[in-house]
């Protein structure tokens, strides 16, 4: 399957996500509740017991792919931090509630939380839980992470990308979205941006204008310099037309590489990211772009093939 064809598909029932607020099923309260959960659940991560446990888990918990009773989960995490006591965890961004379809009412909750074995070593994750309404209340019914999810599966997962995208260490990339005037959830009468995240908390992200979500994929060897680089598909409510974007990472903070440019899923909604950018062979540094453009005189989209210049920093 073509990247934007992939990431398509899974990105479809996000948009209806995004506009959670306006559902009838879930209420306000119901969304209060679902978030109060998640924040009872970072702080059983730090300090777990039993009885925070009970009262956070459903009886059933899928747990980074395994299938657990409750006491089983509430057994792994205590047994963890008492392996490691210096570990600690924080939820470092916006909470995005996405209503699930079927009954009963479920919600997915994606944060990034930035945890560590060792205070000096954090690493930022990109978090999800599945927050099911039982008849004791909001219950955690799936726990996971999308970098545990990647590997854990043999299908690409649209939603980030690893690479060495400063030349060197290997990290990961991820799109978060938020309406920057309420720094809340996104819906189509406002605006919405997302930002660009890495696993690595020292790279601060990175701002997509214009998105409320995506994917990203990773592409090598566009240069010599040994730095992959992180395409960046921004998703919108509508319009076939999208800007599209190509990051790496230099002097510890991502860098756009070229300049964004157009695309239409009219036309390429079969393309992937290798016949996007490529590399320019007669010209190093230099990588060729395919570029959809609206033609005047034909009255037509075409694609228009260019030459950049990679950014790099002095």
């Amino acid at each position: 399957m073509a990247f934007t064809q992939g990431l398509r598909a899974v990105l479809g029932l996000a948009l209806t996500g995004l506009t959670l607020c306006a559902s009838a099923a879930m209420t306000p309260q119901d969304e209060r509740d679902a978030n109060a959960l998640v924040a009872r659940w970072n702080e059983f991560k730090n300090h777990p017991s039993a009885q925070a446990g009970a009262a956070l888990y459903g009886e059933q918990v899928s747990w980074y792919g395994k299938a657990l009773a409750r006491d089983a989960v509430i057994q792994e995490n205590a047994a963890f931090v008492q392996k490691h006591p210096h570990y600690a965890q924080a939820i470092i961004s916006n909470i995005t509630l996405t209503e699930q379809d079927g009954q009963p009412l479920a919600v997915q909750a994606t944060f990034v939380k930035q945890v560590g074995l060792e205070p000096q070593t954090p690493r930022n994750y990109p978090a999800q839980l599945t927050l099911t309404k039982q008849a004791a209340g909001w219950r955690i019914s799936e726990e996971t992470d999308w970098i545990t999810e990647a590997n854990r599966q043999k299908t690409r997962d649209y939603r980030l990308a690893g690479g060495r995208f400063n030349g060197t260490a290997k990290s990961y990339a991820w799109l978060t979205a938020h309406d920057p005037k309420t720094n809340g959830v996104c819906d189509e009468s406002g605006e919405c941006e997302c930002q660009l995240w890495n696993s690595d908390p020292a790279i601060k992200p990175a701002a997509i204008p214009s998105c409320i979500g995506g994917g990203v994929e990773v592409l090598s060897n566009l240069d010599d310099s040994g730095r992959d680089r992180a395409l960046i598909y921004p998703e919108w409510w509508s319009s076939a037309w999208r800007a599209t974007y190509l990051y790496d990472v230099q002097q510890q903070q991502w860098v756009k590489a070229i300049p964004s440019f157009s695309m239409n899923l009219n036309v390429q909604e079969d393309v992937d990211g290798t016949s996007l950018v490529t590399r320019d062979p007669e010209h190093p540094g230099q990588v060729i772009v395919s570029q959809a453009q609206w033609d005047e005189k034909t009255e037509d989209i075409v694609i228009n093939k260019s030459a950049e210049t990679l950014n790099v920093l002095k």
